[in-house]
């Protein structure tokens, strides 16, 4: 029974949460999840409308994100549901499929969502927690300034109100620009006192919510001055009540169509997902288990999708608002769901009120947010291949849209990874006069050479993929090292890895050199290292005596065998 009571909280870590529980807690929770609640309506509404979903969608993924991502996270903090980011990847993906269907867009919307948190379970599965290292920080600037951008410009449309065509970016600017003449003043104005007054609350009053603010203000003056009367676009009736599970009819063919999208969209979230929730881990006094953090991601994506939402992530906004008003468990995420399920069945007549350009604005003001300008001219300073990288996902983006940009940014990566593993640093080591150990300073007035004795270290694995490079890199230092080396020891503490292949190399080199009467000699070896060499038959052959240490007892080895000083020469 205890077992079974153990395995149930290991796959539901909230029941964990909830035998710990204080009812102390319970007033933090409470106010803390309310307040992530009202502040999330009108952003999700929002997100819907970036997807080109009805305004009901956003609410619905948001309750199922909150209610799948409560039961299974091991986060006690991080708050989960529509974000700006996923949301235009998914739109990315959806509307060229949809054909300008509405009822196809909600259809692959929910399809997408099933399909991203199906992704995020096999990886679960596959215990892949450790994915998230792959998205890496050049990656992710180059994504977000690429994202921003297309987000602004696929907003400009309700701003201006008027019709835009394309899905890229340069399309959409392109047609912004041709057909501005026919800009709608009101909505304009409208809108351009929307941002400036999210603006002016981000910057003077930051503990307002802005996005609630704006919607209630957009609101008050709908009501007032009767916006609608004068040509500015509402969202209009939003059906209330619990959303109905269902499964969405969909063809084959839309499968194979979202799936890279829906691999890049678990790929993204997971990775914001962790990052974010391992912050707030840290800074509370707990750990995250990466798995299980996947599994709540993937549950909360299949229960949106079921829902007639679209893929969630998790939301730095709300997370730091659970944060800072004390909230302590999930239950907090529990209180959200709560808060949206009022909402749905009493309070939707108030988003009828809505202007689109208010929603328009408040994504416009997200995206200003999400631009990394100083991340991107730090990595010009820091690292040109980087930025390179940074600036090929973010033109990517621009280009080719969302989806792409995520892929190429991947594979630059890996890439990136694959050079460095492959080219790893090494050094040709000298000996310090003031201590006798040997170090990497080549260019140090007090260190010295051992005429005949090569140190050499490598700084990294020795694996398939670097292994012929190494072996070269050796012959080549032993067949330019003036006079002669008779000895060549191998510095190998930070080889803490060797596979078979790279095994096999280096006993091909120790041969070649043994055959020319140049010994080879190893140096504070690693376990791994050590064992490697046994399993293909090296350590036999190599002998024990030509294992030593330190590279400074190799030395002193040498310069009694071959008498003492066939004299150091300095450098200088």
């Amino acid at each position: 029974m205890k077992s079974l009571l153990a395995y149930v909280q290991s796959g539901l870590p909230l029941i964990a949460t909830l035998k710990e529980y204080r009812m102390a807690w319970m007033s933090k929770d409470a106010v803390a999840g309310l307040s992530a609640c009202v502040v999330s309506i009108p952003s999700v509404i929002a997100y819907a409308e970036l997807v080109r979903l009805p305004a009901i969608t956003g609410l619905y993924a948001a309750l199922a994100a909150a209610i799948g991502y409560a039961l299974f996270s091991s986060s006690r903090h991080v708050i989960a549901g529509p974000d700006a980011a996923i949301g235009l990847l998914a739109g990315s993906a959806i509307v060229p499929l949809a054909a300008g269907e509405p009822s196809r867009i909600v259809m692959l919307a929910a399809v997408l969502g099933i399909l991203s948190g199906g992704v995020l379970l096999l990886a679960a599965r596959l215990k892949l927690g450790l994915i998230a290292d792959l998205l890496s920080r050049p990656v992710l600037i180059g994504y977000l300034n690429g994202a921003s951008l297309v987000l602004i410009s696929t907003q400009l449309g309700k701003m201006f109100r008027i019709k835009t065509e394309g899905e890229e970016f340069f399309e959409l600017v392109y047609t912004v620009l041709e057909q501005l003449p026919k800009t709608h003043v009101p909505t304009f104005v409208f809108g351009l006192l929307l941002v400036a007054l999210l603006i002016a609350l981000a910057r003077w009053l930051p503990r307002i919510p802005g996005a609630l603010a704006v919607c209630g203000v957009a609101i008050a003056v709908t009501f007032v001055f009767d916006l609608g009367s004068y040509g500015v676009d509402l969202v209009g009736k939003v059906p209330s009540g619990m959303p109905r599970p269902v499964i969405p009819e969909f063809h084959w063919t839309d499968i194979s169509a979202l799936a890279p999208a829906a691999v890049a969209i678990a790929f993204l979230a997971f990775s914001d997902g962790i990052l974010l929730a391992q912050t707030f881990a840290e800074k509370n006094g707990y750990e995250v288990r990466p798995n299980r953090e996947l599994v709540a991601l993937g549950s909360a994506n299949i229960l949106a999708g079921l829902w007639q939402g679209f893929p969630v992530s998790a939301s730095q906004s709300r997370t730091s608002i659970v944060d800072s008003a004390g909230g302590r468990s999930q239950v907090a995420q529990l209180v959200v769901a709560a808060g949206l399920l009022l909402f749905l069945f009493f309070l939707t007549g108030l988003v009828a009120l809505l202007p689109k350009v208010a929603l328009g604005a408040i994504l416009i003001v997200a995206a200003i947010g999400m631009l990394e300008v100083a991340s991107l001219s730090a990595l010009y300073k820091i690292d040109r291949v980087e930025f390179g990288i940074a600036m090929g996902v973010m033109l990517a983006i621009l280009v080719a849209g969302v989806v792409p940009g995520i892929i190429l940014g991947l594979l630059l990566s890996l890439i990136s990874v694959l050079v460095e593993i492959s080219r790893p640093d090494d050094a040709v080591l000298r000996r310090l006069v003031s201590d006798g150990k040997f170090h990497h300073c080549l260019d140090d007035d007090e260190s010295e050479t051992v005429p005949g004795l090569l140190v050499y270290r490598l700084y990294a694995p020795l694996i398939f993929a670097n292994a012929r490079h190494v072996m070269t890199r050796i012959r080549t230092l032993v067949d330019q090292a003036d006079p002669p080396v008779k000895w060549l020891v191998i510095d190998a503490q930070a080889i803490h890895d060797m596979d078979v292949t790279a095994a096999q190399r280096f006993a091909e080199l120790h041969q070649e050199l043994s055959d020319e009467g140049i010994a080879v000699k190893i140096a504070d070896a690693p376990r791994p290292f050590l064992d490697e060499l046994a399993r293909v038959g090296l350590s036999e052959e190599i002998g024990r005596s030509d294992f030593f240490i330190s590279v400074k007892k190799a030395a002193e080895a040498f310069e009694q065998a071959h008498g003492a000083q066939a004299h150091s020469s300095g450098g200088g």
